[in-house]
């Protein structure tokens, strides 16, 4: 068999069984019980054939079998081991496979713990599974290329990077579970039976959130660490089509535990368990129909899969809203909301809504490329300003909802010393801001200190065990120390921002003393809750409080930048070497470090490649980001531009082109620079050249004269044919060339790692509430 046609097989294989499981399953949930094996047979065939699609592209892959149009767009032979494993999910093709693969996975789950709901959930979900077979129908991974490649064209650089080992597939992982609740939800609707769906679908639903947020933070470590930008989230709609789905599935995730309370919110959420779905599917057209490829450095470019797409977004649109409006019964709706202010069920209803009212927002503004696509002539999109005008105060209130969220237990009522508890938080919170407002140029060590250490107290008052937690209060009094130790605040707005966060933070330092150690599988949501906060000190405190200084260093030379003597002693290899090095050297009060960013050309990308240096402290992130190396020739060298002239002296030289002789003698290659010259009104051509040896190992230069009779020569140094740049020199007429300089973007992020601590301690409590629900 040829190859590739060995893996078309096996998905044309995995469509048929996926198409009969469904059929199968579907008609045993109408009362044919005789067709349930078949059903979970066909299932079973469907994810071997899946999973031999799978091994099969790996075997493609590793043997490196360049017929295959996709091994050939992203690998090449000397990939690395896990740079030729990510290759894989490099393009389209190979991310619909491994969906496809998870997806299959996951309907195991459905099989075993669907309970009632498996026969119409799995009917539901083989729907899922056929969209995924025929995108893979429609951009097979296993076409076959049109001509022979003795090499791959190799992974695009920005691509070669450990993250983009875990990153995809945790991604694909969380777009495939999120199909599990809305398969489940589907069939409840239609069974009209919700006795048991919330206890089945919630620990899938945190899953789907968790493995999104994952996702969200490793894409944005990636981009930190890689990009040189010196941020970590733009806004980028592509970015945003994960970002969205994720502060649904918390707002969700709010919104259910608001039912299993007290039996409120079950049609919302329904709906929202069949939103977050249905935005996968919306975000994945976005993200590879080619409509935001003028607006994304992330989006695909159109493949002619856009039918596919567009006709599946519209079917589960139309099934999801079909079954919600004719059979789901309004009589089981759940009960009614409890509208006291000071119940838990309120405050987590608000949470929810203002999770989700931001999810619409972006939703809003990164499908504006999409929209005005067809509402104008000239699509646009989005600036990061608006979605930072819109995020911002929903930061706040987020916080201060945190806040108030352990203080309030219970359905209603008033609970214990819950007007003290609040109106002390709230009291902190605006004193503190007021404080740091009139007295904006005094450090925050003091006031934020103060602020979280003298709130902890505070609210420790009425408890009798005070001594007992003494070691608590201390460690949030350290942990305002920290924060306060990195930033230095001046707007209002930043001001409130910051002092809602930490009263979020200061407030479950208190709670989580109830629970630690003892009780800490009961404290996921705290513990959650508590990283946010983190997260949200930390984006305040690396974003609004960062500096950065543009050095101009010649070869050789230092600046100093944040009590820092950066030296830069040329680089490692040549532009054109591959992950070529930035050599750096930074002399902190006689303790010396080396720095090493990369800046190299790629061919891949035709164009520069940047990667950053990042120094890590306890207290801060200096980021040492190259923009430029100038001046790059020999120590008497001139750069000249195809097509461009120079003036050296009285002579003006002119770069016309390369001209490549067919052998040099010993058989060797020579390749020359064709200058036009000028000098007193009249114009030569010369050709000096680059001769090499048959084995290349050796380069010489043929120097030729500059002009006739003046008695000058000049001879061609390097060649940067993929720029179409010579360097040439000229003994005695041209002098020594400045050493080259570096342009270096340095800038500082203080308090980035209460972002990346945060973003642990809610994974951690994300973790804690789905095993709570799983065992």
């Amino acid at each position: 068999m040829v190859s590739g046609q060995l893996g078309d097989l096996a998905i044309y294989l995995a469509l048929g069984m996926t198409i009969l499981s469904g059929l199968a399953f579907f008609v045993t949930a109408l009362g044919k019980r005789n067709l349930f094996d078949l059903g979970k047979k066909a299932y079973y065939l469907f994810l071997v054939f899946t999973t031999a699609a799978v091994v099969y592209l790996f075997y493609l892959f590793f043997a490196h079998d360049f017929s295959i149009e996709y091994v050939y767009g992203y690998s090449s032979s000397d990939l690395p081991f896990f740079y030729l494993l990510s290759a894989f999910w490099g393009g389209q093709e190979g991310t619909y496979l491994l969906w496809t693969f998870f997806s299959g996975l996951f309907g195991l789950i459905i099989l075993s713990r669907g309970g009632r709901y498996k026969m119409y959930a799995m009917s539901f979900y083989s729907l899922v599974n056929l969209f995924l077979i025929v995108m893979m129908i429609t951009l097979s991974p296993f076409k076959k290329l049109g001509f022979a490649a003795a090499e791959g064209a190799g992974l695009n650089p920005l691509l070669q990077d450990p993250w983009m080992v875990i990153h995809p597939p945790i991604m694909f992982v969380a777009y495939a579970m999120a199909a599990v609740p809305f398969a489940l939800v589907l069939a409840a609707m239609v069974r009209k039976d919700y006795t048991d769906w919330l206890k089945i679908t919630f620990p899938y639903i945190v899953i789907t959130s968790l493995s999104l947020a994952i996702a969200n933070v490793l894409g944005g470590y990636w981009a930190y660490k890689t990009l040189g930008w010196g941020g970590y989230w733009a806004w980028d709609p592509v970015e945003n089509t994960s970002f969205i789905p994720w502060v649904v599935s918390l707002g969700l995730i709010h919104s259910l535990l608001v039912e299993k309370r007290s039996g409120a919110l079950r049609r919302s959420n329904l709906l929202l368990t069949i939103f977050v779905f249905l935005l996968v599917i919306y975000g994945t057209f976005l993200t590879r129909s080619g409509v935001l490829a003028d607006f994304s450095v992330h989006s695909f470019v159109d493949l002619g899969a856009n039918a596919v797409l567009i006709s599946f977004v519209l079917l589960y649109l139309i099934i999801s809203a079909g079954i919600f409006l004719f059979f789901r019964t309004p009589d089981k709706a759940g009960k009614p909301l409890s509208y006291n202010l000071l119940s838990r069920d309120f405050v987590l209803f608000i949470g929810m809504l203002l999770l989700v009212i931001l999810g619409v927002v972006v939703l809003f503004w990164s499908s504006l490329p999409f929209l005005t696509q067809y509402l104008s002539d000239n699509p646009t999109a989005a600036e990061i300003s608006t979605y930072n005008t819109f995020a911002f105060p929903f930061a706040i209130l987020i916080s201060l909802f945190i806040t108030l969220g352990p203080f309030v237990r219970g359905s209603g009522g008033k609970p214990e010393g819950v007007n003290t508890k609040i109106l002390t938080a709230v009291a902190i919170s605006l004193v503190v801001s007021a404080v740091l407002w009139l007295t904006e140029l005094i450090s925050l060590t003091i006031a934020i200190t103060l602020f979280i250490y003298l709130g902890a107290m505070l609210i420790y008052i009425g408890f009798k065990a005070l001594r007992k937690n003494l070691i608590i209060s201390l460690a949030a009094g350290l942990i305002g120390m920290a924060i306060s130790l990195f930033l230095g605040v001046r707007g209002v707005d930043y001001l409130f921002f910051f002092a809602a966060a930490a009263a979020a933070a200061g407030a479950h330092i208190i709670i989580l003393t109830e629970y630690i150690p003892g009780n800490i599988n009961a404290a996921g949501g705290y513990l959650t809750h508590f990283g946010f906060a983190l997260m949200l000190i930390g984006i305040l405190a690396s974003s609004a409080f960062s500096t950065n200084y543009n050095l101009v260093i010649p070869r050789s030379q230092s600046q100093e930048v944040y009590g820092i003597d950066v030296t830069y002693n040329g680089i490692s290899g040549t532009i054109e070497t591959a992950e070529n090095e930035i050599l750096l050297t930074l002399n902190s009060n006689g303790e010396k470090t080396e720095g090493r960013p990369q800046y190299f050309y790629t061919r891949r990308m035709d164009g520069i490649m940047k990667r950053p240096y990042i120094r890590k402290s306890l207290a801060y992130d200096l980021y040492f980001s190259p923009q430029e190396i100038q001046q790059l020739g020999g120590d008497h060298g001139l750069m000249i531009s195809k097509g461009m002239s120079e003036s050296v002296g009285e002579f003006n030289i002119k770069f016309t082109g390369f001209e490549v002789g067919s052998h040099a003698e010993g058989g060797g290659m020579s390749v020359g620079a064709n200058l036009e010259v000028s000098y007193n009104g009249r114009t030569e051509t010369v050709t000096p050249m680059l001769v090499s040896d048959v084995s290349g190992a050796n380069i010489t230069s043929k120097p030729v004269d500059l002009f006739s009779g003046t008695g000058y020569q000049v001879g061609l140094d390097r060649i940067f044919a993929d720029r179409g740049v010579v360097s040439i020199s000229i003994p005695g007429l041209i002098e020594a060339c400045p050493p080259d300089k570096l342009i270096l973007d340095v800038s500082k992020k203080p308090g980035i790692n209460f972002l990346w601590i945060g973003t642990i301690i809610v994974f951690i409590g994300m973790f804690l509430s789905v095993r709570r629900r799983m065992v």
